[in-house]
């Protein structure tokens, strides 16, 4: 995504530090823009909630309580990024690069991105009145939260074990993880990662894009975990083989 700063020495590669910094920096502003601006709406909406319920007034009171949902999305989706990067510096430094904040890292995630953008605010602006209730939205907050916790706990308790890339080959610090989450789940990042992903949707009550994030991560990692159990069963043997059978994918 920085290919354009390539001249210059610390935008060279992605461990140039010139990178890391405009990465955090935009992500950071990004998230600060979008907390603070949803805490001022969360205060709008329960200053007005004791109006009255005209028409137009419930519509008002609707299109903010979808901003607010709209500034909890972005907020989440930085703090996913920022965190895979920061949990990677601490618990994996040797691999950490500008890469490691996964930003824009496949097309179909950029697609999948500007699908969710573009219904959201189409509901915004024409279908605001037929918002339904709080509880999709108090789901979803309640799955990213969780499903987050998951997913970072599962790259710290993994360390320099995890990649974001399917190794091919097994490095000297590569050691087969069993304690903690990794006892009852294979993958719990990707676990959290599924889950976090449709619990975006569920905040916003993007229906359309909540079946088809469910479906697309479905379809994605029945095809890349069997891949990356074989590549896994390689690396450790019977070893492998006897700990996926007594834990869950």
């Amino acid at each position: 995504a920085l290919d354009f700063l390539e001249g210059y020495t610390q935008f060279e590669d992605a461990k140039s530090l010139g990178r890391v910094g405009f990465i955090a920096c935009f992500l950071g502003c990004l998230w600060g823009i979008h907390f603070s601006t949803g805490l001022l709406l969360l205060l709008w909406i329960f200053k007005d909630s004791s109006g009255q319920e005209e028409n137009g007034n419930s519509i008002c009171n609707k299109r903010l309580a979808m901003a607010w949902t709209w500034c909890f999305y972005i907020t989440a989706m930085c703090t996913f990024h920022l965190l895979e990067f920061f949990v990677t510096t601490f618990f994996n430094p040797t691999v950490v690069s500008s890469d490691s904040f996964l930003v824009n890292h496949s097309k179909a995630y950029t697609a999948a991105f500007l699908m969710a953008s573009t219904e959201f605010w189409i509901r915004f602006f024409w279908f605001a009145s037929s918002t339904p209730s709080l509880w999709p939205t108090l789901l979803g907050i309640c799955m990213v939260a969780v499903s987050q916790v998951i997913r970072s706990f599962a790259m710290m308790t993994c360390g320099e074990s995890f990649n974001h890339y399917i190794q091919t080959s097994k490095k000297d610090n590569h050691v087969l993880v069993k304690q903690g989450i990794y006892g009852v789940l294979r993958h719990p990042s990707y676990v959290g990662f599924y889950y976090w992903s449709i619990g975006t949707q569920c905040v916003l009550q993007n229906r359309i894009s909540a079946v088809l994030f469910a479906l697309a991560g479905w379809s994605f990692f029945s095809r890349r975990i069997p891949y990356e159990e074989q590549s896994l069963i390689h690396h450790f043997g019977d070893d492998y083989y006897e700990y996926a059978l007594r834990t869950y994918v």
